[in-house]
C-alpha cells in the first residue's frame, strides 16, 4: 500500500543584488515602464562575488530543513533541478549533500528539465516516499541565470529582461492519510524545441510568441487533468502555483482556466523575475511564508519549460 508523501517544509535564497529594470534602459535601450507592460516584473536579484550557484541551492536547503524541523541526518535522498550549473560534475546535488552534513548513504543527483524542473524533481522525490524507498527528501531548484547573459547584446535583450537568480527547496516526506500529494499530470514535446534552446555559449534564445501560446494553453490542461485525477474540480482548488516566467503569460493562463487571479502565486515574478527551476519553489515558499496556502487547502503547482515539457502536482497542503 502507498504512503501518503507531502510537502514537510519550504525555504528560500535569493542574492543581496536587486537589478530593478532600470539596469536593462542602461545597457540595452529599453524602458523600465516597458518591460514592467510587457512583462510584470519589476526587478530580479542577480548574484554577487563570492556566492555562487551551490551556495544559494545550500541556503535554500538549510530554511527548508528548519522550516519542517527536520535534521540533516534524517535526509536519504537530495534532487536538484537546474539548467545553469557551472560544471556537469560533480553535480552541485552531491555538493549540496556534503555541505549541508546530509548523510553518505544518501543518494543525489542533478535533473535538467529548464523551468518545470522542481515540478519534475518534486515529483521523484514524492513518488520515492510514497513506496517507501526512502523517508524524507530533499528537492531544490536553483539558477544562476546572470552568469550566462550578455546584455549588451540588443539581440537577446528581450529574453535578457526576464531571467533572475535564487533557490527554492522543499523537504518531502509521510505525512497524514489524505493529505500530500493527490496527483499529477507531466507531458513533453520535442517538435517545440526550436521554441526554446540555448546557443554555444549556453545563453537562451526563445520564440516569445510561441512560448506565450503554449505556456497558457498547457498550464489550464494539466491543471485540469489533475484535479479530474483526484475526482475534484476547479471549485475545490484553492491556490495555483504556476511557474513564474512572465505575469502577463499567468494572466493568461488564468483567464484560460477560468480561475481567480487572486488566487495564483504572481509576487515571485514580479519581484524575482523568471528565475527557471528555482521559478515554482521560490513562488510556493513565498506563499506558504506569507499565510496565502493554509493547511488543508487544495494547491496545484504547475511548470513548463525546455524540451518542451510540462508538469503539474495537485496537492492537499498539510501533514
Amino acid at each position: 500500500m502507498l504512503k501518503s508523501g507531502g510537502i514537510l517544509g519550504v525555504g528560500s535564497y535569493l542574492p543581496p543584488r536587486v537589478v530593478t529594470n532600470d539596469f536593462f534602459k542602461e545597457k540595452c535601450g529599453i524602458s523600465g515602464k516597458t518591460i514592467e507592460k510587457m512583462t510584470g516584473i519589476k526587478e530580479r536579484r542577480f548574484t554577487v562575488p563570492g556566492i555562487n550557484m551551490a551556495d544559494m541551492a545550500v541556503e535554500a536547503g538549510k530554511a527548508a530543513l528548519e522550516h519542517a524541523d527536520v535534521d540533516p541526518s534524517e535526509i536519504d535522498f537530495v534532487i536538484l533541478s537546474t539548467i545553469t550549473q557551472e560544471r556537469i560534475y560533480p553535480s552541485t546535488a552531491c555538493q549540496v549533500q556534503n555541505r549541508l552534513g546530509i548523510p553518505t548513504t544518501a543518494g543525489a543527483y542533478d535533473m535538467s528539465v529548464g523551468c518545470a524542473g522542481f515540478v519534475f524533481a518534486l515529483l521523484n522525490a514524492l513518488q520515492y516516499v510514497q513506496t517507501g524507498f526512502v523517508r524524507k527528501v530533499l528537492v531544490v531548484g536553483v539558477e544562476e541565470c546572470s552568469r550566462n547573459m550578455e546584455v549588451e547584446n540588443k539581440e537577446e535583450r528581450k529574453v535578457n529582461i526576464l531571467f533572475g537568480d535564487g533557490a527554492g527547496a522543499a523537504v518531502v516526506g509521510e505525512v497524514s492519510e489524505g493529505f500530500g500529494l493527490l496527483s499529477s499530470s507531466v507531458g513533453s514535446d520535442g517538435s517545440g524545441s526550436e521554441y526554446m534552446r540555448e546557443d554555444k555559449n549556453h545563453r537562451p534564445s526563445m520564440d516569445g510568441e510561441a512560448i506565450f501560446k503554449f505556456a497558457s494553453t498547457h498550464i489550464p490542461m494539466i491543471v485540469k487533468d489533475a484535479l479530474v485525477k483526484a475526482d475534484l474540480t476547479l471549485d475545490d482548488l484553492d491556490y495555483l502555483v504556476p511557474h513564474q516566467a512572465n505575469l502577463r503569460i499567468i494572466e493568461k493562463a488564468a483567464l484560460n482556466l477560468d480561475f481567480p487571479i487572486k488566487k495564483v502565486a504572481t509576487h515571485a515574478v514580479q519581484y524575482y523575475g523568471n528565475t527557471s527551476s528555482a521559478s515554482v519553489a521560490l513562488a510556493l515558499a513565498d506563499e506558504v511564508k506569507a499565510g496565502r496556502i493554509k493547511e488543508g487547502d487544495y494547491v496545484a503547482l504547475a511548470g513548463f519549460g525546455s524540451g518542451l515539457a510540462w508538469a503539474a502536482a495537485l496537492m492537499k497542503w498539510g501533514k
